[in-house]
């Protein structure tokens, strides 16, 4: 190294002098110092390796979901119906649905939220011969390589030192905020089990299908975990859609209920009135059961807006129910996806020589800054 570094000065005393760096020389130097470069690359490459195989083995799952829309046929049949039974002068045909727009279903799906309801989804391990939820594979079963436990020391060592006191009042005023539904709040294990899963899960929309890839270290987990992960976000999307829908057809039915009884209750009364003053003529009986007669008409009135409202209501539920069906099932892996063994250890190798030749020009620099300066 000696000799390389003595060399390598009188390469930069002749430059400096000649105020010019030559090519030639330069490479010449880089061939002289080829042996150290060598020695840097391989120790890249070498930590590159330990990386590889000491990651655990991968397997994807992938599945498709095809998103039907709201505003084709569907609408168009509704709009039908709508005539059919009278309604068309409410505007059901023309009615638009707020929906979810599918460009935002990939980043739904890596949102706390949504994270946070399906940690609690059960898949099946191999490892705990039984089937366990997300957030205790997570954070008791999942096994990392060798610098995800080097990264996490310096955190794990902050946590130690801090005291058990503080880490309860944490936890107990964490638990209080999870009572407001406007508010998220996690527990470190789920803080984790969030990360994790969004290493985990990939979901790309591709026209009208919604791609939807899962990651797991055994394969029929892989598959379930796809499985569960589709069925979910169907559960999630529709009751997202329809909360608004359903909550305003609620309200018009319990309404639509009142007035019945209403109606029936004015109903009652004129006939009652009419049964108990039958045969009598008299100018104030029969302003009295007029009187009746339009509380019954008005009642009634009432009454069929509601049922009508209520039948829009509960169309306008049918429409905005999102329509997805399984395109394509996730299948059993039979072959580990990652770690990609070729692929890394060529990237690794790359690298490697690039770090050997950036080593090369951080020495240059670093001689010829003392140099320069010795020379002052």
């Amino acid at each position: 190294m000696k000799k390389n570094i003595s060399h390598l000065d009188q390469f930069i005393k002749k430059s400096l002098r000649a105020e010019e760096i030559l090519i030639k020389d330069l490479i010449n130097e880089i061939i002289a110092f080829k042996k150290w470069i060598m020695i840097v690359a391989m120790m890249v490459f070498t930590l590159g390796l330990v990386y590889i195989f000491t990651s655990s083995d991968e397997y994807t799952t992938t599945s498709k979901l095809l998103m039907e829309q709201s505003n084709g046929i569907n609408s168009k049949a509704l709009g039908g119906l709508a005539s059919i039974s009278g309604l068309g002068n409410l505007g059901i045909g023309n009615q638009n649905t707020e929906a979810l727009p599918p460009e935002l279903i990939p980043e739904l799906v890596l949102e706390s939220d949504f994270l946070k309801r399906l940690m609690y989804e059960k898949v099946y391990f191999e490892e705990a011969q039984d089937s366990i939820t997300l957030l205790e594979f997570v954070n008791e079963y999942e096994k990392h390589n060798l610098y995800y436990h080097l990264a996490k020391l310096p955190s794990k060592v902050k946590s130690m030192l801090l005291s058990n006191t503080t880490a309860k009042g944490i936890d107990f005023n964490i638990e209080e905020k999870q009572g407001e539904e406007t508010i998220l709040a996690f527990d470190t294990k789920e803080r984790k089990t969030i990360a994790q899963l969004r290493t985990r899960i990939e979901v790309e929309k591709e026209d009208r299908l919604l791609v939807i890839q899962t990651k797991m270290p055994e394969p029929l987990a892989s598959a379930q975990f796809n499985e569960v992960l589709s069925r979910f976000l169907k559960e999630y999307l529709t009751n997202i859609i329809l909360d608004k829908e359903v909550k305003n057809f609620e309200f018009i039915k319990e309404r639509t209920n009142e007035a019945k009884s209403r109606v029936e209750q004015t109903q009652m009364k004129l006939a009652n009135f009419r049964d108990s003053n039958r045969g009598i003529n008299s100018q104030l009986l029969k302003t009295e059961e007029d009187r009746l007669q339009a509380d019954f008409n008005l009642e009634f009135s009432l009454y069929n807006s509601l049922a009508q409202q209520m039948e829009q209501s509960r169309i306008k539920v049918q429409n905005a129910t999102p329509v997805m069906t399984v395109f394509q099932k996730p299948q059993l892996p039979t072959s580990a996806s990652e770690p990609k063994v070729i692929l890394l250890s060529l990237v690794f190798l790359i690298l490697g020589g690039i770090i050997g030749i950036l080593f090369f020009f951080g020495l240059l620099v670093m001689r010829m800054l003392t140099i320069h300066f010795t020379n002052v």
